[in-house]
């Protein structure tokens, strides 16, 4: 029996080349999904697994597909699957559990080993044209948000973060004489990635007076994308924290999203008492070692005497990406123009080594066309 095979983009970490192969296409269970991808994107993280010689490789091969955000249609279903028909509009989520989650919560499964993260470490990612998949790791999108369908797994980390910061928040279910009912809550986002913008239109939902925290322009193309937001923007390399720390800057919820640790412990003074910050970029440079000059007396003794919190939030559960498919309707309602701008540097699957070498930092989303 011949095995069928698709086109797909490999990276081999023992000579560090990326190009194209054939790759086997998984025949398909009665509880699985053939879909065809239609678009994937090759973002800043997935550049840094092209640059990694010890990438975790899939069990049993010497190559790894990158490619952690796409989009395709369902092109075949097996006999057991009731929730999706071909021609649907779906996105796959990023993480693969052992399967016996009944909650399908793997992105806070605790046991590392269990798990994989699709072309990231462990698992083979989505850029290859066609995909067999369970169900369960499929997420299906209306198709008026087609075009805007590639910015659900930004949104999702944000929901995400979002849903377990409120959560925590409710632990204050008292009343304060000396609060001030009707102002805004603040919420503070630090940098300019995926993440970070797509947070900062979610917050927008809910009436947040929200500030950012960057390292650029406010005329750069990842700025002007927040135009239509209410937010106060703020290079702090021209601004430096210390000043704002003086202006008396203070927020009740902060979403760190560039993963930099001096960023870090630089806006851990701008939390306020009771205030919840959500850790949403790991450093690229963890296991290096690297030491920072640190005053974590200061530091902890803020988080302690305030009653602060300090969570880590990555990757997203279904339930995150199901509710960012509710939020992005909304969204596209009110700002589909600016949202589409998000996905910069478009290439067919052929051309892929011309998106590789663009500066990341002229672009926010580059993707591949599969079609």
């Amino acid at each position: 029996m011949t095995t069928q095979t698709t086109r797909a983009l490999a990276y081999f970490p023992s000579d560090g080349a990326t190009r194209l192969i054939d790759f086997p296409v998984k025949p398909l269970d009665p509880n699985e999904i053939l879909v065809r991808i239609t678009r994937v994107a090759l973002t800043r993280r997935d550049r840094l697994l092209l640059d990694n010689r010890e990438a975790v490789l899939p069990e049993g091969e010497d190559f790894i597909v990158p490619g952690h955000i796409a989009m395709g249609r369902v092109v075949e279903t097996g006999s057991l699957v009731r929730d999706f028909e071909e021609g649907d509009i779906v996105v796959p989520t990023i993480r693969r559990d052992c399967d016996r989650c009944i909650d399908a919560r793997s992105d806070l499964c605790p046991h590392p080993e269990r798990y994989q993260d699709s072309g990231l470490t462990g698992a083979h990612g989505f850029a290859r044209e066609l995909l067999t998949i369970r169900g369960r790791y499929l997420v299906k999108v209306p198709p008026h948000l087609e075009n805007l369908a590639m910015l659900l797994a930004p949104l999702s980390i944000a929901e995400k973060a979002h849903h377990e910061a409120v959560q925590i928040t409710n632990r204050y279910n008292f009343y304060c004489y000396h609060q001030q009912e009707d102002v805004a809550p603040r919420a503070l986002i630090t940098g300019l990635g995926p993440v970070g913008i797509m947070m900062a239109y979610l917050l927008s939902l809910y009436n947040y007076k929200l500030t950012i925290f960057c390292r650029r322009e406010s005329d750069d193309l990842k700025a002007k994308i927040l135009d239509p937001l209410e937010i106060e923007y703020i290079n702090t390399l021209r601004v430096p924290v210390e000043g704002l720390e003086k202006a008396e800057h203070n927020f009740m919820q902060l979403f760190e999203t560039t993963g930099d640790p001096e960023y870090l412990l630089s806006i851990m003074p701008f939390m306020s008492p009771n205030a919840i910050m959500a850790l949403m970029g790991a450093p690229e440079d963890h296991a290096s070692g690297r030491a920072l000059d640190v005053d974590l007396n200061r530091a902890l003794s803020g988080v302690v005497m305030g009653n602060q919190i300090i969570f880590g939030s990555i990757k997203a559960g279904r339930d995150a990406f199901e509710s960012a498919v509710k939020h992005l309707s909304e969204l596209s309602d009110l700002y589909s123009n600016s949202l589409e701008s998000l996905l910069t540097g478009t290439f067919a699957m052929s051309e892929f080594q011309r998106l590789l070498d663009m500066d990341m930092r002229d672009v926010i989303i580059p993707s591949l066309l599969l079609t």
